[in-house]
């Protein structure tokens, strides 16, 4: 058994080191040409949380502020931010390299997977080189094969490095563990396998919400394709693990945050609404379909991972195909991005394959190694080729993405700023601005925001451009950044960019990138306001005349930290104070009850007049306490388990 269990692991370092050999300059590369894609937002997130360990738990930097869980699931950018700490890298460096390995990770945790679903070595083996050297998606959908360039180059490193979708990938070379570590606990029945199960499940749950859903599919297709003395014992280990694993993360992706996320599916996902509105019966039907056919094949002489890969293949590719108009039609949001996760089922069943062809006859083995070797020397070629492409490195500093952001590190640190496109994805890449938008829809809690972008850059006529610089008055943004045709941003997202010179002070030019000043009285967050001078999203003209009137007695707002604030301010009876800084349950004041005004922003209503201080402090979602103790129990529960004395 120790002498099966060191090939296997030596088996799966080689596959790791083939998939680090292909990608070996996510290792060291900085910067690659994506600036199109949304890894910028990641690396910023990254970049504040590395600066800012002792106070991040209010995410000031995006969608005019935030709770740190509603940015995104954490895992890998709490990693990153770790490493780019503990090494001394810049945050982007620190991203790259340890993608550089989950992305060789993949090939590796598939290996020993199939090895754990009853996969002998060799087919085991020819699973993880088809892939680490083969995408199958790029042939069962010509659209991936075309954006690769060559159907034979690697999509995974692709999706991962120009798209962004490092999270994702990520995700999906921890799913093999998590199924790996459930199979184990069924079959050994410990509470130490039971353990493990349970954490591997919480690191996918903490990764990435997409990776999640693939998980779930293929702990599903898991559960349908065993046999029928251990189909409900699966079930049971299944959904037992499944809610330790996700309490002992419950701190890090907070009910409260799920809620967010699931408020803001219809908004992003129309495709999703609609078929939840017009066949809401078709999804059930798909799972029922795939838990029949599973049972049947339960029956069969087919082995364990050739059935998990069959059903896993075919759920997946259902989902894929018929997100082909995702705006229109989609049984799951997002669901096109599964094609990655088709890909393990899909080698499965080749890897499957070739074996039968490969104890065939002696004379099969040997064309088997040969046309082998030969088919993995040419892939490998191809997938280097790829990879030159996706990981040249390229110089920030001749981006206006870069130069645009550090001039406003240097002239207006810690000021509001709109920025779109590529600039808004990489600004916080360079610098800590806080942006009225930012990353990312799923966490968005502002209404407005879903349709103010699209007016500020859209609106050419000349009521529409006054509607514009009013929201973002109404959001105390101090800055515009606007792309012109000569800016290096990939989306230039403006439409007649030039129609703001006569409508606001230009500050900077630089690269094709103009910073317009937005007009603010002061810097202040805080503004003090009469009951009927509050803003809506209908009417805002009322609230700017108050915080622009220069009569007015200003409020001061000093941070000293990102969520805690001391507003100084000389109040007459009746006044309240605007704090231009998005509304949760979790903000505790000092001599003021706190309210959320129409917008969305912090309302305090002072239980003082004349010179009144007011100390404003988050103090976390309102499930906050409950969901670090219950954290803390089931990593304790976990730990317990696991002890070493308890019988195995």
């Amino acid at each position: 058994m120790k002498r099966s269990a060191v090939r296997d692991a030596a088996l799966a370092a080689l596959l790791f080191a083939l998939n680090a050999w292909i990608a070996w300059r996510l290792f060291s590369v900085v910067y690659t040409p994506h600036w199109s894609s949304i890894e910028g937002a990641f690396i910023g997130l990254a970049r504040h949380l590395s600066l800012h360990w002792s106070d991040f738990s209010w995410w000031t930097i995006w969608r005019c502020g935030m709770p740190f869980q509603d940015t995104y699931v954490p895992l890998l950018h709490v990693t990153v931010a770790a490493v780019a700490t503990l090494a001394h890298w810049s945050a982007a460096h620190a991203y790259h390299a340890v993608l550089g390995v989950t992305y060789s990770l993949g090939a590796a945790t598939l290996y020993l997977l199939a090895r754990r679903l009853g996969a002998e070595r060799p087919a085991a083996l020819f699973a993880g080189l088809f892939y680490s050297l083969f995408s199958p998606s790029a042939f069962v959908i010509p659209e991936f094969g075309a954006d690769l360039g060559n159907p034979l180059a690697g999509r995974r490193l692709q999706v991962m490095t120009v798209y962004g979708e490092g999270p994702h990938v990520t995700a999906i070379a921890l799913i093999p563990l998590a199924l790996l570590a459930l199979e184990y606990a069924l079959r050994r029945r410990s509470g130490r396998s039971f353990a493990l199960a349970a954490l591997a499940l919480g690191a996918v749950f903490a990764t990435n919400i997409p990776g999640t859903m693939g998980l779930a599919l293929a702990v599903f297709c898991w559960i349908a394709v065993q046999s029928d003395g251990s189909r409900l014992a699966a079930l049971r280990i299944a959904a037992l693990a499944a809610a330790l694993g996700y309490t002992m993360v419950c701190f890090a992706v907070p009910p409260s945050s799920l809620a967010t996320v699931f408020g803001n599916v219809g908004p992003m996902h129309s495709g999703f609404s609609t078929s939840l509105h017009h066949t809401p019966y078709l999804l059930p039907l798909v799972f029922a379909a795939v838990a029949g056919v599973g049972w049947l094949l339960a029956r069969t002489f087919v082995p364990l991972y050739v059935r998990f890969g069959a059903m896993y293949a075919a759920l997946t590719a259902l989902l894929v195909f018929t997100a082909r108009q995702s705006q229109q039609f989609e049984l799951l949001p997002q669901a096109g991005r599964l094609h990655l996760e088709m890909e393990i089922g899909i080698v499965f069943l080749l890897a499957w394959l070739l074996w039968l062809i490969y104890r065939s006859s002696r004379y099969a083995r040997y064309a088997v190694v040969l046309f082998g070797a030969a088919a993995i020397y040419y892939q490998t070629g191809i997938y280097r080729w790829r990879a030159r492409i996706d990981l040249k490195p390229a110089d920030a500093t001749v981006r206006s993405e870069y130069t645009s952001a550090r001039w406003l590190d240097a002239n207006l640190h810690g000021q509001r700023v709109y920025a779109t496109g590529s600039t808004g994805f990489w600004l916080n890449a360079f610098t800590d601005n806080p942006q009225m938008t930012g990353c990312c829809d799923q966490g968005n809690s502002l209404p407005a925001l879903t349709s103010v972008p699209f007016q500020i850059n859209a609106g050419v006529a000349p009521a529409e451009e006054r509607a514009a610089i009013e929201w973002m008055q109404t959001m105390s943004v101090h800055a515009m950044i606007v792309n012109g045709p000569d800016s290096s941003d990939e989306y230039k997202d403006f439409q007649h960019p030039e129609r703001f010179e006569t409508l606001l002070p230009v500050l900077h030019r630089e690269h094709g990138d103009t910073i317009y000043a937005i007009p603010q009285r002061n810097s202040s967050l805080a503004h003090i306001i009469r009951p009927d001078e509050v803003a809506t999203n209908s009417d805002r003209a009322r609230y700017v005349a108050a915080i622009e009137d220069p009569a007015r007695p200003e409020a001061s707002c000093d941070w000293s930290a990102d969520g805690h604030a001391v507003i100084r301010a000389r109040l007459a009876p009746g006044d309240a104070i605007s704090v231009q800084t998005a509304w949760f349950r979790g903000w505790r004041a000092s001599n003021a009850t706190v309210e959320r005004d129409p917008i969305g922003f912090v309302l305090l209503r002072p239980t003082c007049t004349g010179d009144c201080s007011i100390d404003l402090r988050w103090t976390g979602p309102w499930d906050y306490y409950w969901s670090a103790l219950l954290s803390i129990g089931g990593i304790a529960f976990a730990l317990y388990l696991a002890r070493p004395n308890r019988k195995q």
